[in-house]
């Protein structure tokens, strides 16, 4: 399996600031092809300056729970690292955003970890969400792209 590396860097270029979801992490410390790959694109993007990204604290807290019950806490060391190596912006979840996630849990039925990861994306200003779940593509509505890595995947 390859990747769609131009069609990717092209749709990249569109954005300033991304919110990303917490498999992105996953896939880029446990080295998970292809979206390693894609990962690392965003990634370094950020290092070039060319993107700006943002991180929930929902996806923080779904990123340990698997390194924590399997007591690998370089894991999460590594994780945290990455976090502040590239300068991504952690953003709480406010009452606002609750609020928020809320009324999309309400229109669209999705889960409120994900509708939070969401939000923060909405009330921070991104211009996308980068996700590989495509449940996600049904928000578009509310205003900001959805990215899904598999969209860039090749056979």
């Amino acid at each position: 399996m390859g990747i769609k590396r131009e069609a990717f860097l092209t749709q990249l270029a569109d954005f300033e600031s991304v919110c990303l979801d917490t498999a992105l992490f996953i896939y880029h410390l446990d080295k998970i092809e292809p979206y390693y790959l894609l990962t690392t694109e965003i990634f370094d993007a950020f290092v070039d300056g060319h993107l700006q990204g943002v991180l929930s604290t929902v996806s923080v807290a779904e990123f340990v729970v698997k390194p924590f019950q399997e007591n690998r806490i370089e894991e999460i060391t590594n994780f945290e690292q990455l976090i502040f190596a590239l300068s991504i912006d952690v953003v709480d979840s406010t009452f606002q955003i609750a609020k928020q996630a809320g009324k999309l849990r309400a229109e669209y039925g999705i889960k409120i970890p994900d509708a939070l990861i969401f939000c923060t994306a909405l009330e921070n200003g991104c211009d996308a969400f980068i996700t590989n779940d495509k449940n996600f593509r049904k928000l578009e509505a509310e205003g900001i792209a959805v990215v899904v890595l598999l969209d860039f995947v090749e056979d």
